[in-house]
């Protein structure tokens, strides 16, 4: 097994470890919000609300499935690119919306930032070595963890100060950064790759 060219793999590493960086805020910040955010927006009991964040929840998740099949059949770089897009856009909406549409948006935005959890770890897969696989995923989980727990804070502060129209604006500015890193993706198949 060939491996990759030294500078290619920091540059791929680099952009890993950013948007995973990133990509963990924008996860714990969305998920550990939404409850809250569909409290203050949508009416209903607590159970109510809690069904709709079960509801979102659930159906988001399916947007891993769907990536990774995209992944699977089209550019990496091309299929994170638009994740990261749609994001911004829904994080945007999600400023100017209530009741239903806000429902609808959330429900938009979560299948993106579900969708989003596949594609590093098969960027981690296609550049690294066997032997050196299992120690990168465990690096690049280290780097979500941390900033999941860093969130929490910055959440509770933003919201505390500005409430969630905030929170949303700076979860968008944080996926339009994802966007533009993800741009600087090279090719990641084997051919490009020169991997056997």
């Amino acid at each position: 097994e060939n491996s990759v060219p030294k500078k290619l793999l920091v540059q791929l590493f680099s952009i890993i470890f950013f948007t995973t960086a990133i990509g963990g805020f924008i996860f714990q910040s969305t998920t550990f919000s939404l409850p809250k955010v569909f409290d203050e927006t949508l009416t209903g009991s607590a159970t109510i609300i809690g069904w709709y964040s079960f509801l979102v929840f659930s159906v988001a998740a399916l947007g891993q499935l769907i990536v990774g099949y995209l992944l699977d059949r089209h550019s990496l770089r091309i299929v994170f690119a638009v994740v990261a897009f749609m994001q911004t856009v829904l994080f945007i909406a999600m400023t100017q919306v209530s009741g239903i549409s806000a429902l609808i948006t959330a429900l938009g935005f979560m299948l993106f930032v579900f969708g989003q959890i596949p594609i590093n770890d098969v960027l981690v897969g296609r550049i690294t070595q066997s032997e050196w696989r299992s120690r990168a995923y465990a690096a690049r989980y280290i780097v979500t963890f941390t900033v999941m727990a860093l969130s929490i804070p910055f959440i509770a502060w933003v919201y505390g100060k500005w409430g969630f129209n905030m929170l949303f604006i700076s979860l968008a500015i944080s996926a339009s950064i994802v966007f533009l890193v993800t741009l600087f993706i090279p090719e990641t198949n084997k051919k490009s790759l020169n991997l056997n």
